[in-house]
């Protein structure tokens, strides 16, 4: 038996908390009981919590667990950390490891009581780790971050589906533009003019007067540029479904774009009131949205035990890939966490340019004969290694120690060859 010891599984769900009480030996402390999803449930939740914990002991050790589950966990786990007159352990469990617990029990039934009950006998055998608790404002900071990425996700989606519609309708454009990607007076005239016809309706002296910004104009050269592709389209007048898409689809870019940098402003205000003191942004490449991306996924860096275990919690290893008579390779794996491989993998792209120390590693890499891919994948998880290495030393970035690093690993991965 342990000794002094309550565990609390609590299933939640948006309208209530089913919970129960176990000791440990696993015998029912208390009767199964349920409180409602709310302020007025979490205070009745707290005293239960309390008054079971006398019912083991005086000093007895409480640990309580739930599920991840979307965000109605988040206030419930607050309210129990809150808990002034006993200390309260607090797990949040990955739903994936305790519904796996569950199948090793052979268990078949499954209601809301009988998942708090399971709750409770995992946190009972498998006693996992205390994880410290996040500053106020993490999770805005972690919702805002995820949002984010989602808001890029779509704005990239959308520049897709308008190249796709310029590559039909006004073939070439890129060429007769002299452009690589869609700048905003592009997109301003797009959002005005979706048909060719539209555009050759304007002189070139109108178009070049469009402003697209304070105290910028389309101008003559690019206007003159916009007439030649017109004349040039397959079909001079779009359909009106057509010129719709093409319009709403550059408006919604310049939307996004917009509102893309308001939440820059935001996440980089919220980063220094959550983490003051961090350090990510230290290393060069290493912007104040990408510092809080990353802080935002990894909460408290002591729950890794290693360099190698934060590596893979980040996705970024190889795994070997073959089939049949195809010839073995190494590709990056699908698993970890996926904001936070994005996040490094855009970083890195940005420290090739900025961070002389990761070029000149890139540069190695790319003279060894790897690929584009292959070296960009590589400097990524330095840069997940590089993270761990800052955030438990809780020290800034060093050039030369960064290198010292660098030039001991590959002098392993020699001798080791």
């Amino acid at each position: 038996m342990r000794e002094g010891c309550l565990y609390v599984g609590l299933d939640v769900s948006n309208a209530k908390i089913d919970v129960a009480f176990l000791d440990g030996d696993g015998r029912p402390v208390r009767s199964p009981s349920t409180y409602p999803n709310g302020p007025k449930g979490w205070r009745e939740l707290r005293a239960a919590v309390v008054a079971a914990a006398r019912l083991v002991g005086p000093k007895a050790r409480v640990v309580c667990g739930m599920e991840s589950t979307s965000n109605m966990h988040k206030r419930v786990e607050q309210a129990l950390r809150s808990e002034k007159r006993r200390r309260l352990e607090v797990h949040v469990l990955n739903p994936r490891a305790v519904k796996n617990f569950g199948k090793v029990l052979l268990r078949d039934a499954k209601t809301d009581r009988l998942d708090s009950r399971l709750i409770a006998l995992f946190l009972l055998r498998m006693q996992p780790e205390v994880r410290a608790a996040m500053p106020p404002g993490f999770e805005e900071l972690k919702e805002a971050t995820r949002t984010r990425r989602r808001l890029v996700e779509e704005r990239t989606d959308h520049k897709n589906r308008l190249h796709k519609l310029l590559r039909y309708h006004l073939p070439g454009y890129r060429k007769v533009l002299g452009i690589r990607t869609f700048s905003k007076r592009l997109l301003i005239v797009l959002a005005e003019l979706g048909s060719p016809h539209l555009l050759l309706d304007r002189s070139v002296e109108e178009l070049a007067g469009i402003r697209y910004g304070r105290g910028h104009r389309v101008g003559v050269a690019f206007a003159q540029k916009l007439h030649a592709l017109a004349e040039q389209a397959p079909v001079r007048v779009l359909s009106k479904v057509t010129r719709l898409l093409i319009e709403t689809t550059a408006r919604r870019i310049l939307d996004l774009d917009a509102l893309l940098s308001e939440v820059d402003r935001a996440i980089e205000e919220q980063l220094d009131e959550v983490f003051p003191d961090q350090v990510l942004t230290s290393i060069p490449g290493v912007g104040k949205v990408s510092a809080a991306a990353i802080l935002a996924e990894v909460g408290d860096i002591g729950r890794f035990k290693s360099k190698e275990q934060f590596v893979g919690y980040c996705g970024l290893y190889p795994i070997v890939w073959e089939s049949g008579e195809a010839k073995r390779r190494y590709r990056m794996t699908y698993k970890g966490n996926r904001m936070l491989k994005m996040t490094l993998l855009v970083s890195s792209a940005a420290a090739r340019q900025y961070n002389p120390v990761i070029a000149a590693f890139y540069e190695r890499l790319r003279r060894r004969d790897k690929s584009t891919k292959a070296a960009g994948g590589a400097i990524a998880r330095k840069m997940a290694e590089l993270v761990f290495t800052l955030l438990v030393r809780n020290e800034p970035w060093s050039a030369d120690k960064a290198t010292r690093g660098m030039q001991k690993a590959e002098a392993m991965l020699k001798k080791t060859a």
